[in-house]
């Protein structure tokens, strides 16, 4: 009911109610909201954003964070460790093929699902639809949740998968029932996930009139 009244649809929103009376009275005392982006969610942007909307200085008090210093200190070790472990036990040479591969798929894969759409627009992790359900996907091509990327990228990764077991392993399988199995489960994996990526992009493109098996 609140939220009817206030013309609220979706949340979190920060709303700003500066005195209208009194000694700190503004001359404008009508609500402000503030948007909750990745820059305004720090104590150093929120403070500079509630004194851009009120006319103020607010300087934030922020408490030393030893945790910070200690993890990343911790995490330094680590990796350091986890390099000289790495050259001293392992073939570098015979992995070395292997791991950029997986890293320039991994690096495809992350930026063909929207992540550096969603690092310069910084749009919110997911929405709320009209009847008040989770909104995974914001039905336009122009606008996307920031977990649109997170699921594009792990059905891309699994299409991937399947093609290389298709491709690379399941020839190799001296059982002819086996490699009939493998090869027809994987079949039907990768065409459930493309088939939901087609689902996805008749959302995102309500006019496409093509389907795969899902709608």
């Amino acid at each position: 009911e609140l939220f009817h009244k206030m013309k609220i649809e979706q949340i979190p929103r920060l709303m700003v109610f500066p005195a209208g009376a009194g000694p700190h009275a503004l001359a404008n005392a009508s609500p402000r909201e503030m948007s909750l982006k990745e820059e305004t969610m720090t104590p150093e942007g929120m403070s500079a954003k509630l004194g851009s909307l009120l006319g103020v200085a607010i300087k934030p008090d922020i408490p030393v964070n030893y945790g910070k210093y200690l993890r990343m200190t911790l995490a330094v070790q680590a990796a350091g460790a986890g390099a000289y472990l790495a050259y001293k036990l392992v073939n570098l040479r015979m992995l070395g093929r292997n791991l950029w591969a997986i890293a320039t798929i991994m690096f495809v894969l992350l930026m063909t699902s929207g992540f550096m759409w969603n690092k310069i627009n910084d749009p919110p992790y997911m929405g709320q639809a009209k009847g008040g359900e989770v909104a995974l996907f914001v039905p336009t091509n122009n606008q996307q949740f920031a977990v649109e990327t997170q699921i594009v990228a792990v059905t891309y990764a699994v299409c991937a998968l399947c093609i290389v077991i298709l491709v690379r392993h399941a020839p190799k399988i001296q059982s002819a029932d086996q490699r009939t199995f493998i090869t027809l489960l994987f079949v039907a994996v990768l065409m459930l996930m493309f088939s939901y990526l087609n689902s996805v992009f008749r959302l995102k493109m309500p006019g496409y009139p093509f389907k795969l098996l899902l709608e």
